[in-house]
């Protein structure tokens, strides 16, 4: 272990941030997390976490009664409050925490919300914080708890004991209740002699030869204190398997969602809500779509039926889908589709879909760019249909989402693009318009010709495109009337960019379509660019293209003022400068 001192800077982040810790908790029992307040603790925690881990990587608190070391050292003391994180962690034997480097948002606020959830031990809340730790798997969040079941356990000495050996067999007639197969002498066990078939856990059936029966009572002789049968070691495994396999998530959200039906308090609404926000991720965890998929019928019927008195009930039902529709929900069903191991239609996977259609279309997000990672064809097919799904549902949440999809995805959504609602259906192929991919701009832009709805300054990087058809178009569209809009934009790309044009004639190009779209007001900064410049860049040939594009633009405009700053420099001494004026003048 490191030794520090209370002047270490190590150390003082540490204390900082175990107050940030402790604060963010506290505040967690008193606000809701979307809260303000609530919201400027997870900031403050997130900070002063991030700041620490930059330098060292990974930070372990152990718990201790009521208090925090780090490395030894107290960084904090708190109290026996409900509410103080060293008495909730120590309460439920959580021996230490330690976050990782890369540690996310999502899991500080979560690690909040589960420390708040299970802040007070009752009847109602069967779980802790060991418990909801280990189901929750945090990738960058590490604990280890105190085995509770050792710590008061008594010593005890099984050395002189031992099981009876098996009784010898007295000819007497199998036992016709469970108080006769004791013998009133010894209190031995009687055998009824029946043979046992069982199986060994790989369907293979074995049969028990004479196995001894179990003896109940108790000698000082041998070192064994039970000895188990074949068949016995068996049912007791199986019992064990089935226990720890046993699953309750139906009766856990069948009670919950009657819970939400009758319910009527708006806070407790909300609380109700929580807890079948926590079993709808656990169920897709564990792949239980058919379980995910019954708490979203169920809440969609159910908002859908909200009376008057109960309208408090609809945005709270829009927030549920909404978080569990966000990337961090979805980690469950995202490694199963990108496992390549999947089988594509189970049934299971049948339920899926189903689920990630009732989602918010907010799961575009996730989705599409998901989609050229997914190894099965079948799957990638229907996980394809499920955003086109979202995509016709919300144009505008598609429209945001666009520069994540790939080409295929893109050019899979054009048809279903074309069959929206026009005004919708036009932003989409805007948006696409723009993509990274040069074939999706193109198909995109053709649309948009088609028909006639080519918005030059939404479009307006087309200018650079590599396409030359939609360069030109571009131009064109932007030449065909006087707009300010228009010019402050081709203005301020040639003062600022224009030097990146390698090719004279699209540079000409640009400044020619300047001055049949701009107005006097472009006047001072194209004289400036004709007449101006330095001295060494005077007679170079990008600044002489740079003049005669500016001589162009002025005479295009067509005004007095514009046809003057010709004249004039046509007359002038200046090379450079006369020859751009004349050939403008058509001299």
């Amino acid at each position: 272990m490191k030794i520090l001192h209370s002047s270490d800077p190590e150390l003082k982040e540490v204390f900082n941030f175990s107050l940030a810790f402790a604060g963010a908790v506290k505040n967690y029992t008193l606000y809701p997390a979307d809260h303000a307040i609530a919201k400027k603790h997870l900031l403050n925690f997130s900070r002063h976490l991030n700041k620490f881990l930059a330098d060292y990587n990974t930070l372990r608190l152990d718990v201790e009664k009521n208090s925090l070391r780090y490395a030894g050292e107290i960084v904090y003391q708190g109290s026996a409050e409900e509410n103080d994180i060293a008495f909730l962690l120590g309460r439920d034997g959580v021996q230490y925490l330690e976050f990782k480097k890369g540690i996310e948002l999502w899991e500080m606020q979560s690690i909040l919300k589960l420390i708040n959830d299970h802040r007070i031990l009752d009847e109602e809340n069967d779980g802790d914080i060991v418990t909801a730790l280990w189901e929750q798997e945090y990738p960058h969040i590490g604990y280890k708890a105190i085995d509770i079941l050792t710590l008061d356990a008594p010593a005890i000495n099984f050395s002189g004991f031992k099981v009876a050996p098996p009784p010898v067999a007295t000819g007497r007639e199998p036992a016709d209740s469970v108080d006769d197969a004791f013998s009133e002498e010894t209190g031995d066990f009687i055998d009824d002699g029946v043979d046992e078939v069982f199986e060994d856990g790989r369907g293979t059936a074995i049969e028990e030869e004479a196995a001894p029966s179990v003896a109940l009572a108790i000698t000082a002789k041998g070192n064994d204190l039970w000895v188990l049968s074949p068949l016995e070691r068996y049912e007791l495994e199986k019992m064990v398997a089935a226990e720890e396999q046993l699953d309750n998530t139906d009766n856990v959200i069948d009670i919950l969602l009657i819970i939400l039906v009758l319910q009527n308090d708006q806070q407790d609404f909300t609380a109700t809500l929580d807890f079948l926000h926590d079993r709808f991720l656990h169920a897709l965890t564990n792949q239980r779509f058919d379980a995910a998929l019954k708490v979203l019928n169920n809440m969609l019927s159910m908002r859908g039926s909200c009376s008057r008195k109960k309208q408090w009930a609809r945005p709270l039902f829009d927030n549920f889908l909404e978080t569990v529709s966000r990337s961090e929900s979805l980690r469950g069903p995202r490694r199963l589709l990108l496992d390549p191991e999947t089988q594509a239609y189970s049934q299971q996977m049948e339920y899926l879909w189903r689920v990630l259609c009732l989602l918010s279309p907010a799961v575009l997000f996730t989705l599409g760019p998901l989609l050229p990672d997914v190894p099965s064809a079948k799957m990638r097919q229907a996980l394809a249909g499920v955003i086109v799904h979202h995509a016709q549902r919300a144009p505008e949440i598609l429209v945001e989402a666009l520069p994540k999809f790939d080409e295929e995805l893109c050019l899979r959504l054009l048809p279903i693009v074309r069959k929206m609602e026009t005004t919708a259906g036009n932003r989409v192929f805007l948006a696409m318009a723009l993509h990274e991919s040069a074939v999706v701009r193109a198909r995109a832009f053709g649309i948009l010709e088609q028909r006639n709805q080519l918005d030059p300054l939404a479009l307006f990087p087309l200018i650079n495109d590599p396409d030359g058809h939609i360069r030109e178009k571009i131009l064109s569209v932007l030449s065909k009337q006087r707009n300010e809009q228009y010019e402050q934009q081709l203005l301020a790309y040639l003062q600022n960019g224009g030097n990146t044009i390698a090719e004279k004639e699209r540079l000409l190009a640009c400044y020619k379509a300047l001055g049949r779209c701009g107005s006097k007001r472009s006047i001072p900064a194209l004289r400036e660019i004709l007449t101006g410049g330095k001295l060494g860049k005077m007679f170079s040939r990008d600044a002489m293209y740079h003049k005669q594009g500016a001589a162009i633009a002025l005479h295009e405009l067509g005004a007095a003022e514009a046809d003057q700053i010709l004249k004039e420099g046509a007359a002038g001494i200046l090379p450079d400068i006369r020859l751009a004026c004349k050939k403008a003048l058509g001299r």
